[in-house]
Formats: structure tokens, sequence, C-alpha cells
């Protein structure tokens, strides 16, 4: 178990903090993630027919898939050190490598429960859960219509 030492119950005034701090991580992360899918978007827009006629079209659309997971696997990998920032700076962790496993198991969904945060933190992992599973959802329907889009042109 990890989190702060606190004999007792913490002051108010610390969780309500950290749960703002949190919530706002989880929004503006969630922003990102959206302005992420849409400048993916933008670009396969304008990339495809420069691959279409330098590779060819099957040859593109390959590149095109890989770039997405690529770009998708990255930002995911970004949320959950973000996470782990979070909860490394607010002390909730001992170290950042147990914190960035947390946020990591948590906003899979995984969530194993080796780790847990200090009470009354805890909560932090399915606000964390309830973030990722959503930016994850996107991400999947964001591949589903690449994938539908490339196979239009190519089957």
């Amino acid at each position: 178990m990890v989190g702060r030492p606190v004999a007792g119950t913490p002051p108010e005034h610390l969780v309500r903090r950290d749960f703002s701090l949190a919530f706002l991580l989880a929004v503006a992360q969630f922003g990102l993630h959206i302005l992420v899918i849409f400048e993916a978007a933008r670009w396969i827009l304008g990339a495809d027919p420069w691959l279409s006629q330098h590779l060819g079209q099957a040859l593109a659309a390959k590149v095109i898939i890989f770039v997405c997971f690529a770009v998708l696997f990255g930002l995911h990998f970004m949320e959950a050190v973000a996470w782990g920032l979070f909860l490394w700076h607010q002390r909730l962790s001992a170290n950042l490598t147990e914190a960035i496993y947390f946020s990591a198991a948590s906003i899979t969904g995984l969530g194993y429960g080796d780790v847990v945060l200090a009470s009354p933190w805890r909560l932090l992992g399915p606000l964390m859960a309830i973030n990722g599973l959503l930016m994850f959802g996107c991400s999947t329907a964001f591949l589903i219509v690449v994938i539908q889009k490339v196979w239009d042109h190519v089957l």
C-alpha cells in the first residue's frame, strides 16, 4: 500500500485539492486525446493521396493504420505517465515507477490491486479507470473508422 503516511484522517482541504487537481488532469487529458485524434484524422486526409501515389494504395493503407496505432499507443502511454507524475508529485506514491505502474493498471481497467492508494485517495483509482476507459473507447472508435475507410479504398 502506498500513499501519504497520515496518522488518522488527513485534512479535508488536502483531499479536496488532490481530487480537484485529478479532475482537472482527467479533463485536460481527454481534451488532449480528442485533439490528437482530430490531428491524426487531418494528417490521414492530407497524407493519403501522397502515400497512395508514392507507395501504392495497399502499402499506403498499411502505413496509415500503423501510424494510427503508434500514435495512439504513445498517447495512452503518455497519459499513464502523466497520472503517475501526478500521484508522485502529490506524494501519493512511494516512487515514480510505482506511481506509473498504478496509473497504467488503473487507466487500462486492469486494476490488479497489488498497489493501492491510502484512504481517502483510494478513489483516485476508479477516477483514472473511468477516464482511461473513455479514452480507450474513443481510440477504438477512431481506429474502426480509419480501418473502415482504408478497407473501402483497398478492397
